[in-house]
């Protein structure tokens, strides 16, 4: 049988400090510290997407109208309406960790937690449920709590991420 109580801190990659300012409704330094590098990954990723999507959507276009094909033309204008959504969500997704910064607020929720693991064609997700929030976690995150037991979980406040969390007594 596996003590959840110790996976947890393992799983969320947090600490006692992290707990402890959680605990007070605050982000500890190192969990501002891992949201700035977390959205600067994204950023990155999403910087990279959207040339490489400007790229092929400028090649479509290009060369469906050199060759009067309207299917090649149509694609890239396809991927430039993509593109702009995925700019979007990007944008979104960095402004809202960029409030949790600012604010520094961490969301409480508290209850039994239930595990619902939801079969997918590719892959699996692993979902918590608590309070009628849905958290989509990791399988590791997942495994580290007990099904139907009492928690105590912390999150960001904006972006809804999972920061830590304990089980209640």
């Amino acid at each position: 049988m596996m003590d959840h109580a110790s996976a947890l801190p393992a799983a969320l990659r947090f600490s006692t400090e992290d707990l402890e300012a959680n605990r007070q409704g605050l982000l500890s330094p190192a969990q501002i510290a891992r949201m700035i590098s977390i959205r600067q990954r994204r950023m990155l990723i999403a910087a990279v997407l959207f040339f490489a999507l400007v790229l092929a959507a400028t090649i479509l276009i290009y060369v469906g109208q050199l060759n009067r094909n309207a299917i090649l033309f149509g694609a890239g204008a396809a991927l430039t309406v993509i593109n702009a959504i995925l700019v979007g969500r990007a944008g979104r997704d960095y402004m809202s960790v960029g409030r949790d910064l600012r604010r520094c607020q961490v969301e409480v929720l508290t209850g039994n937690v239930e595990r619902v693991l939801r079969r997918g064609r590719a892959s699996d997700n692993y979902l918590l449920r608590i309070n009628g929030a849905e958290l989509t976690v990791t399988k590791e995150v997942f495994v580290g709590f007990g099904h139907e037991s009492p928690y105590r979980i912390y999150r960001a406040s904006v972006s809804r991420t999972l920061l830590s969390a304990e089980p209640i007594s």
